[in-house]
């Protein structure tokens, strides 16, 4: 049985990492058998989650992850796709991954109304030795990550604003195409939707939340790969 190394669910997403999100949506997706193991940085070979160990041997990385499985299917997710196409879903997913990433960090870590609901919650969530010194370490070290990048707590809205841009230009390609390249789910939208899941369906909201709703065709494209992988699912 494979093991997904992972956190656990969180806020009733089934991961609060977009990138945990994104490998077991693929797993879903392909239905391939997996068991979940509640994991930390601290046990990865990278010191990255996810991981998955496999008949011994440990693979890190979302995109690592996905390769190693789809060389295994007899045809690959983005079979069919044009060498244009498959450009565009690199560079996509290379933008979405960097920037998107550092927007949902902002929501629950920098943003002060974000951080006064979501430490509650985290600090139940943590063990017991990671709530004091540690935690207030690691907040101020992505503080300093993401001031580095223009995010500031003195600035919610101009720090949304790069977020509602990605997400406007999001909207833009997916037009009204079921799926981002069309009308089957490929490599791509394992990531995307993770993603725009973690900023649409968590429970408090947020400037970029609310813009991200009134992109009805981003809140379409989520409601379908929901059902389409994660149909049943309970946190």
């Amino acid at each position: 049985m494979i093991e997904l190394h992972q956190f656990r669910p969180f806020w009733g997403l089934p991961n609060a990492s977009p990138f945990c999100m994104k490998v077991e949506t693929y797993l879903r997706f392909r239905s391939i058998p997996y068991k979940v193991v509640p994991s930390g940085p601290r046990k990865s070979p990278t010191g990255k989650i996810p991981f998955i160990v496999e008949d011994g041997h440990s693979i890190t990385d979302s995109e690592a992850i996905i390769d190693h499985f789809e060389k295994r299917e007899p045809v690959h997710l983005d079979a069919g796709l044009s060498e244009a196409e498959r450009a565009t879903a690199f560079f996509v997913r290379e933008l979405v991954e960097e920037q998107l990433y550092w927007q949902v960090t902002y929501m629950r870590w920098g943003d002060p109304a974000g951080w006064a609901v979501f430490r509650p919650d985290l600090v139940k969530y943590l063990p017991l030795g990671m709530r004091g010194p540690v935690l207030f370490l690691l907040r101020r070290m992505l503080l300093r990550q993401m001031g580095q990048r223009g995010l500031t707590r003195a600035d919610p809205q101009g720090a949304y604003a790069r977020g509602k841009a990605i997400l406007d230009a999001l909207a833009g390609l997916l037009g009204d195409k079921p799926y981002f390249l069309g009308a089957a789910p490929r490599s791509l939208d394992m990531s995307l939707y993770a993603f725009l899941a973690n900023i649409l369906d968590q429970p408090h909201g947020n400037p970029l939340q609310a813009h991200g709703k009134s992109l009805g065709n981003l809140v379409g494209y989520c409601a379908r790969m929901k059902a389409l992988c994660w149909q049943g699912w309970q946190a």
